[in-house]
């Protein structure tokens, strides 16, 4: 037991010293088994860098690109199922939040608190090479949401209001190995490729500009580890990281 605590805590740790990325991954491996299911909560905290084109342009070296630093909560009931021993898959419906930190609209608006709206996604695992001690597989997951806010007027625009709505399309792809690290424990991670597109629309009373935003580095990596509470009941936290951003996850998983 001290032993899963102390990998839990350095894990936690692990989350607030890097950047990370978005959504919850668990092993990148198939557990549930053919013709099973699972259900389970899941939660995500991310902190990113999203580039999207300056209002009232166009891309172009005239209207370079500007950073827009968002903060995600994502809350998920996640709904698994076995296809075969090694082959996974699932899908999720669940709420998020995004907030944006700093200014943004060429620095007359500050972003303000975002409302809850509703997101789904899903995915498949699967198992490739399986071994006693360590298994490794890959994951491709993918999530869709209109996340939306209020925005704030700043200097000439003070005393004003707006809304921002941000359309995101993220996909995830990561290979890695499973270690059973003890029993009831196990330690997974790997590299990963973190996609995110959409567009950005702020509302200005009836000016509406709608403006393309991309993530430049998709390249990351993540760890994690998955402990057993009881049986076919496991808890995971884990770290994913790139350049751009950072992100916590965690979730439990009850299983049949």
């Amino acid at each position: 037991m001290e032993k899963k605590l102390l990998v839990v805590l350095v894990l936690v740790g692990l989350c607030s010293a890097v950047a990370l990325a978005m959504d919850p991954m668990g092993p990148p491996t198939a557990e549930i088994g053919k013709g099973k299911w699972s259900i389970g909560p899941m939660y995500s905290y991310s902190d990113m860098d999203l580039e999207r084109q300056q209002v009232g342009g166009s891309w172009g070296s005239n209207n370079p690109r500007t950073e827009t630093k968002i903060k995600v909560h994502k809350a998920f009931a996640n709904l698994g199922y076995g296809l075969a021993d090694n082959v996974d898959a699932f899908v999720r419906l669940g709420v998020a939040n995004l907030h944006v930190d700093g200014l943004i609209g060429g620095g007359h608006w500050k972003g303000g608190e975002g409302d809850w709206n509703f997101i789904w996604g899903g995915g498949v695992k699967a198992t490739l090479v399986e071994a006693p001690d360590v298994s490794w597989g890959f994951l491709v997951q993918f999530s869709e949401g209109n996340l939306g806010g209020d925005e704030k007027g700043q200097g000439n625009e003070a005393g004003n209001k707006a809304t921002y709505e941000v359309q995101l399309h993220e996909m995830q792809i990561a290979f890695g190995p499973t270690w059973k690290a003890a029993e009831g424990l196990k330690i997974y991670g790997g590299p990963f490729v973190n996609l995110i597109r959409g567009r950005w629309q702020d509302e200005i009373e009836d000016y509406k500009p709608r403006k393309p935003i991309e993530e430049e580095n998709w390249l990351g990596g993540y760890v994690g580890t998955e402990i057993d509470l009881a049986q076919n009941t496991n808890f995971n936290v884990e770290g994913q990281f790139t350049a751009d951003g950072w992100a916590v996850a965690a979730g439990l998983v009850f299983k049949q």
